[in-house]
């Protein structure tokens, strides 16, 4: 079963004992708990260091460094990792505002002192993992046998290599600390144009996510989110997204070879301000929905209770009429009889139709009886009533 821990919690954890004896504890590999303790930005204890701590040796412990900026507070361990705002819930289970204990201009600070000055790539002879799968499909493209234009290279212009080297760099810089990153091509369909190819970098701080584009004076008019840009312009976001649109643009300020340091800063604290914006959102979400759920269980019980009050009053109403029906039955059966009774003295009753009139008085007597509930069973005239049910008068 997964089991949900804070970073401190982690932290605390790995160095109390070694991982393996964690690995086994939580049923998974020591590999494991090394790959989360990477992901979550948590230091480990170096090889050799239990050894020294049982033989008495000093060791030195590591401080847990401060969150980076968009990653999660929770580590899953058993299943794929998630962010604070998605942690699972139960429904009994108080909901707490989320809060954070770094600062935020501390938290990326520390962050980007760590990364340091993101240096310019001048070519791509060794480029990040994040480009190989793309430089793979242009590579492959080159072949002779590629003939027509859509078979060729898309991005080989050079507006598209000096975009892929400015992803390379960002992408270089933020790999040791994020590990996930991919170059990828945005493809769009344009009728008289055909498939129009353009660059994106998809940027994975753990908690939050990023895609970064590129907006050139050449770009057609005629493309889904186009708009207009005087020089070389890198966007991040949308109109949509927490923080909008931020652009940087080739300007007498500098190019934006020399502004990878101040895009990567910028980039840390968006990615903690849409993970705590996102974690904010989540828990006004969550009390919506207990709040909806709460109501919908009230709606049920409410239901339920008319249900049982419609229920138990048609119970009573069908009691009412059984014993009015008894009663009824009986008033017919004692009038049938006073009828038998007063018919006996009917002057013709001694005449040449006697033996009628007899046989016809037993059958009203037979009539009488079938219907006088004295003659019925205590079952029959107790009928639908069951005894310490509540009722009410007619």
């Amino acid at each position: 079963m997964p089991v949900t821990l804070s970073r401190h919690a982690l932290y605390d954890l790995v160095w109390s004992e070694p991982r393996t004896e964690l690995a086994k504890a939580f049923g998974v590999s020591n590999v494991a708990i090394n790959k989360h303790c990477l992901r979550a930005n948590i230091p480990a204890p170096p090889p050799g260091y239990w050894a020294k701590r049982q033989v008495g040796r000093k060791v030195q412990q590591v401080p847990l460094p401060l969150r980076l900026p968009g990653q999660n507070c929770w580590v899953v361990i058993g299943q794929e990792n998630i962010s604070h705002w998605r942690r699972p819930t139960q429904s009994d289970e108080p909901l707490v505002p989320p809060t954070f204990l770094e600062d935020l201009d501390a938290q990326v600070a520390a962050a980007a002192a760590r990364i340091g000055k993101v240096v310019r790539t001048r070519d791509l002879e060794a480029p990040d993992p994040a480009l190989s799968k793309l430089l793979a499909a242009e590579e492959k493209r080159r072949g002779p046998d590629r003939v027509w234009s859509y078979e060729k290279p898309h991005f080989d212009e050079p507006v598209f290599q000096r975009q892929l080297r400015l992803f390379n760099s960002l992408a270089r810089a933020l790999r040791p600390f994020y590990g996930v990153q991919a170059v990828v091509s945005e493809d769009e369909w344009i009728r008289g144009l055909g498939t129009v190819h353009r660059l994106a970098l998809c940027l994975n701080f753990g908690g939050a996510g990023m895609r970064l584009m590129f907006r050139e004076p050449t770009d057609s008019k005629r493309l889904r989110d186009w708009s207009a840009v005087k020089t070389t312009t890198l966007e991040v976001g949308h109109k949509g997204s927490h923080g909008g649109t931020m652009q940087w643009t080739d300007s007498d300020a500098g190019k934006l070879e020399d502004k990878l340091t101040e895009i990567t800063q910028y980039l840390l604290r968006r990615a903690e301000e849409s993970f705590r914006a996102a974690a904010y959102a989540r828990h006004e979400l969550l009390v919506q929905q207990r709040e909806a759920d709460r109501l919908a269980e009230l709606a049920r019980l409410r239901a339920e209770e008319e249900q049982r009050q419609a229920a138990a009053a048609m119970k009573l109403a069908r009691i009412r009429d059984e014993i009015v029906g008894l009663a009824k039955r009986q008033t017919q059966a004692n009038e049938i009889r006073a009828m038998a009774t007063a018919l006996s003295r009917h002057p013709e009753v001694a005449g040449p139709r006697a033996e009628d009139f007899r046989q016809w008085a037993d059958r009203a007597m037979q009539v009488a009886d079938s219907l006088d509930p004295l003659n019925a069973s205590l079952s029959e005239i107790l009928g639908s009533f069951e005894p310490g049910v509540p009722g009410r008068g007619a």
